[in-house]
């Protein structure tokens, strides 16, 4: 299996977790709005997709740091991140910086409590959806577009 999108829907750990053993060949996985698993499954996808380039996981809300970290340790050729409204902070962004050196695209979109310092730790190629910046308050507003009625970063 190369793509497998299980959006908005409620799933089991042992489901996620079945797939996950059987299909060692995911190369997109969506999660989006998914429900009723815990963090569990989704550090087992660092373990049993190492293939994986594509992994949007937008309101998750079992994601944790430690999630991310052993993702983006496991998986090197991820290439698109989103984890837009995910409770992660400035650790787990930092983990995505020093590790995906394949991004090419990463959403934070309305993720909170992560600064324009960590943003501009990230190649200037690669494109970054606006994060919520509503809890930094020691810098200035960052340089931004609008594309339709997305906000997108750009880091200088």
């Amino acid at each position: 299996m190369v793509y497998l999108s299980l959006e908005g829907l409620k799933i089991s750990d042992a489901l996620i977790s079945a797939i996950l053993h059987s299909c060692p060949d995911i190369r997109f996985l969506i999660l989006n709005r998914s429900y009723g698993f815990t963090n569990i499954p989704i550090i087992e996808i660092a373990k049993f997709c190492p293939k994986l380039i594509h992994l949007s996981l937008n309101s998750c809300k079992c994601l944790t740091n430690r999630c991310i970290t052993e993702i983006t340790c496991s998986c090197p050729k991820l290439r698109h991140i989103e984890l837009g409204y995910c409770s992660i902070d400035n650790k787990a962004v930092k983990e995505i910086a020093r590790n995906c050196t394949n991004l090419k695209y990463l959403s934070l979109e309305g993720c909170k409590g992560i600064n324009k310092e960590v943003i501009k730790k990230f190649n200037p190629k690669i494109k970054i959806e606006y994060p919520d910046y509503s809890d930094d308050l020691h810098t200035s507003i960052p340089t931004s577009i609008i594309i339709g009625n997305r906000f997108y970063f750009i880091i200088q």
